[in-house]
């Protein structure tokens, strides 16, 4: 929930730092000098937030003029509405939007549908999707939009899926060439396929199924498998693969504690 209390705080700050501003110009240069330099302080400001909008890790990676590094960055999946998302600059050749990160198990993904669908977690840390709402000094407005974010971008286009694990201290890959999740309607139902790799093609197994989390059920099993194996994933009867298991029973064709980062890149 966004703290109101702290955003009142940071515009009396710009406030009060304007008017410094304002008091050092007049003192030197004259009130025409301070009018002149205040409109381009106003004019920064508007610029903070009306940014070239890349609407993918992928587009800014081959577009942008700013040297490719890994970190968050603002994207525009619609066009329109702002996202903060972590981008991968540099496996595989970049431009990578990182959509699951897992490596020290400081975050609960046993999480309900709606955590899920909106995302959760902390962008510089372990996150599903993203963080719900942070605002900056400038009051642009950036909200994470979980399962619907990625099922915003995989619908603009062709995406692939990269999923990189630490098993038993061993590095291992996984990369589909095709990936995309619908829309709410049809529980974010998965499609995925063309697999390469070295961890083995797990994730086929879930193809063609929807999510499923602790408070919606929406997998074949008599039972209730988010429920029972605490982790929402796209089950079918339950899993091959599970990533958002608990820390230490994280599942890829078996369990295992290591790392996990699930990313995605426009083709």
């Amino acid at each position: 929930m966004l703290d109101i209390g702290i955003y009142k705080e940071v515009v009396k700050l710009n406030k009060q730092l304007r008017n410094e501003i304002a008091w050092i110009v007049d003192e030197c240069k004259g009130h025409r000098e301070r009018k002149r330099i205040i409109n381009l302080l106003k004019q920064d400001v508007k610029g903070t937030c009306a940014a070239e909008k890349y609407k993918s890790c992928t587009k800014m990676k081959t577009k942008s003029n700013r040297k490719a590094e890994s970190g968050v960055y603002t994207i525009y999946p619609d066009g329109k509405k702002s996202v903060q998302a972590y981008c991968d600059m540099s496996t595989d050749g970049g431009g990578w939007t990182v959509i699951q990160k897992r490596f020290d198990g400081s975050v609960d993904f046993n999480r309900k549908w709606l955590e899920c669908e909106n995302g959760f977690g902390n962008i510089d840390g372990e996150f599903w999707f993203g963080n719900l709402v942070t605002i900056s000094a400038y009051n642009c407005l950036y909200i994470f939009v979980g399962n619907h974010f990625v099922h915003t971008l995989t619908s603009s286009g062709k995406y692939e899926l990269r999923i990189d694990m630490v098993i038993s201290n061993t590095k291992k890959y996984a990369v589909y060439k095709r990936f995309s999740i619908g829309d709410a309607a049809s529980k974010y139902k998965l499609n995925v396929g063309d697999y390469s790799g070295n961890a083995g093609d797990q994730f086929i197994h879930h193809n063609g199924y929807m999510f499923s989390a602790k408070d919606q059920d929406n997998d074949t099993w008599a039972k209730h498998c988010a429920s029972v194996y605490q982790g929402p994933w796209w089950n079918k009867d339950c899993y091959s693969a599970n990533l958002n298991r608990p820390f230490k029973q994280m599942h890829w064709g078996s369990s295992f504690s290591g790392s996990v980062q699930m990313m995605i890149r426009k083709l």
